[in-house]
């Protein structure tokens, strides 16, 4: 009777384990993505901000990511027409207004490959997402070549787009 109520507890116990174990490795699901990220660090910081990642699976994700995604693209474009619009600098407005074009491509390449995720293709979103860091990358290189210096808000939000697209490509290649 004892031995029996030992090995239930072990069993139980073992349940329980493997169950909490499961719990923590879907939980860490935000930590095994951005790993493989350039920058693991915001790339965990930025997903993170929204509390839905701590439990959410990989297609839950992609959804949050995505969304997150779209509402930067959509704060940074609004800065950007900001700062062209009050530059005074010729050549500043004409780099500012290649980057409104660039974040148009963006948004629309963020649009295709969040429908070719729910389609789980993993092939598409991988494409549309390096077109977005291509188009980020392209605008940040303006002003390199023009020799005039980024705004340093543009510059982060640039950078932490990378980081959800890279993420997002992460999350494909799982599907």
């Amino acid at each position: 009777m004892a031995s029996s109520f030992i090995i239930t507890s072990f069993l139980v116990s073992s349940f329980l384990s493997i169950l909490f174990t499961s719990t923590t490795v879907k939980g860490d699901l935000v930590s095994e993505i951005c790993a493989k990220t350039p920058n693991a660090t915001l790339c965990e910081t930025l997903i993170r901000s929204d509390p839905r990642s701590k439990i959410a699976d990989l297609d839950t994700l992609g959804t949050i990511t995505f969304n997150m995604t779209s509402k930067l693209i959509d704060s940074t474009s609004a800065l950007v027409t900001s700062l062209r619009d009050k530059a005074t600098n010729a050549t500043l407005k004409e780099v500012y207004s290649k980057c409104i074009d660039q974040y148009a491509f963006v948004e629309l390449n963020r649009e295709n490959a969040e429908g070719y995720f729910k389609d789980k293709k993993c092939g598409e979103v991988v494409h549309f997402m390096s077109r977005s860091i291509g188009d980020l990358l392209t605008c940040d290189a303006s002003f390199f070549e023009h020799s005039v210096v980024e705004d340093q808000k543009l510059q982060q939000a640039s950078f932490s787009l990378e980081q959800y697209c890279s993420a997002i490509i992460v999350m494909a290649v799982r599907l």
